[in-house]
């Protein structure tokens, strides 16, 4: 059985933010990193995230709740892809305030789920997340995109050169391709452990 999910709202503001104190994992990621392919599949719903060959499509905070067949309900979050390099400089720093706001405030955030391509080199806003989520203690696990993209057996190494250079923990990362579905059960059993132990926030 798969989990019913169902569109809440999208949230350009703070004070938009839901009032339902349900737990909440986001996903974040530079533009163009394939974060809308990787919930569509996570959540096996395509189409449920709109994926675009132009980045910055998702201009906020869009909501989803989550109810599993075998867990508690919580808020799937997709963030605004950070970079968003064709986006004019009001609509940036907009975004920026955003999840600047709501990573700082968020008191039902339990964890950010961060997606890194595989086939690149952290950059520097992915240095930038990762400083900001610990300095805020904010559990967060990483997750190489488009392993389908790199040979398999380089997958495993070049996870764990991102997570030296990125300076986190091996297990603390996952490599996932939206197109073969490789990582979406650890992924997802990540989720729901992360839930389960957020449900009393």
């Amino acid at each position: 059985m798969t989990s019913k999910v169902e569109f809440v709202k999208s949230v350009v503001s703070p004070d938009q933010l839901p009032r339902e104190r349900l737990p909440e994992i986001a996903f974040a990621g530079r533009s163009n990193v394939g974060k809308s392919s990787l919930i569509n599949r996570l959540l096996a719903r395509p189409g449920l995230a709109r994926t675009s060959k132009t980045p910055g499509r998702t201009q906020a905070l869009n909501y989803f709740r989550i109810t599993p067949p075998d867990g508690p309900d919580f808020f799937l979050v997709d963030m605004p892809g950070f970079g968003f390099a064709k986006v004019n400089v009001q609509i940036r720093r907009r975004w920026e305030h955003l999840i600047e706001q709501y990573l700082q405030t968020r008191e039902t955030l339990c964890a950010v789920v961060h997606l890194v391509d595989l086939r690149h080199p952290p950059q520097p806003l992915d240095y930038a997340m990762v400083a900001w989520l610990r300095h805020y203690d904010i559990p967060f696990l990483i997750v190489g995109t488009k392993a389908d993209k790199i040979a398999r057996t380089k997958v495993p190494e070049t996870l764990l050169q991102i997570a030296e250079t990125l300076n986190v923990d091996s297990r603390d990362t996952i490599a996932f391709s939206s197109e073969t579905g490789a990582g979406r059960d650890e992924l997802w059993q990540w989720v729901m452990e992360t839930v389960s132990e957020g449900q009393n926030v």
